[in-house]
């Protein structure tokens, strides 16, 4: 018996590690894709399509926007989303703290390369400035996965630029923060060894970064400097494959003195298609409408 199980678990190894077709795992990701707010999202908010310029947008209660507005940036891993469980995380944020909500649909690879993303975002901030509706008005800047990444860009360009008013929170969810994943070797999630993750991810960002080297800051938010930075949440699941660089980013957030609200939680929070339930995910989602309700001036 000794011998079979030896020869199953080696047999399942080997099946875990034999490479999955890029275009079976990024197909898979854009047919999960949810452009609209899903029936629960629809059911609860006044829902309002607008086009900025080239970007798709999608409000959640514009007309609460006076009290605050959370901007979010899905996750997808730049070729995909956004996805059941960005929809539910903004909805669920919105109708606890009384304000609006807008999903920025940034254009993805393989189709549009970066720096369509990363333009799209500050776009669609541009208009919004031009227009007066970020005017005396306290707003946050949240993002998952690859939107959370992409969130810590905007947030340090906003910074350097200061063309349009800086978000007065950041909250980032497993942010990818580094697309040459030089920290993903590092064995730290359970000794898991997500190796079909990590290859959709280096095929993602080779598709997504297209001729601009992968270490560049405004694809590698940790290769820049973190400084300076508003009230910053940032969260991840000890079982993502981002374990390593969030923890590298929370030791630079430390050491730049900045208003830092860190929580790591068991299984993944990273690349959830649908959104996760349990008491983990309660009380991240708790701590991140109390500094959202601090940000924006409102009563959750």
């Amino acid at each position: 018996m000794g011998r079979i199980r030896d020869a199953v678990v080696t047999g399942a190894r080997a099946v875990r590690r034999i490479p999955i077709p890029s275009t079976v795992t990024h197909q898979a990701l854009r047919e999960a894709r949810s452009p609209l707010p899903p029936g629960h999202v629809l059911k609860t908010h006044a829902i309002e399509h607008e086009m900025i310029g080239r970007t798709r947008t999608v409000w959640l209660d514009e007309h609460r926007s006076e009290n605050g507005l959370i901007v979010f940036l899905h996750g997808g891993a730049y070729v995909s989303g956004p996805f059941s469980s960005d929809w539910a995380w903004l909805s669920r944020q919105v109708d606890a703290l009384g304000c609006a909500g807008l999903m920025i649909d940034y254009r993805n690879a393989p189709d549009h390369q970066h720096p369509v993303g990363r333009d799209d975002v500050e776009a669609a901030l541009g208009a919004l400035a031009a227009d007066g509706r970020l005017d005396g008005r306290p707003w946050a800047l949240a993002g998952q996965h690859s939107g959370g990444g992409l969130a810590f860009v905007i947030a340090r360009r906003l910074r350097e630029q200061g063309d349009i008013p800086a978000p007065s929170a950041l909250i980032a969810m497993s942010p990818w923060l580094d697309l040459e994943l030089s920290n993903a070797g590092i064995t730290e999630t359970d000794q898991a060894d997500p190796v079909h993750e990590r290859r959709l991810l280096r095929d993602a960002a080779r598709r997504y970064a297209g001729r601009t080297p992968l270490e560049d800051p405004d694809l590698s938010p940790l290769n820049a400097s973190l400084e300076g930075l508003p009230p910053v949440h940032l969260s991840v699941g000890m079982r993502d494959l981002f374990l390593s660089e969030v923890r590298v980013a929370k030791l630079q957030l430390e050491e730049n003195d900045a208003d830092l609200h860190y929580r790591e939680i068991s299984g993944r929070l990273g690349l959830q298609l649908i959104p996760r339930r349990g008491e983990d995910i309660e009380r991240l989602h708790r701590e991140q409408a109390e500094l959202l309700t601090s940000a924006l001036g409102t009563t959750a």
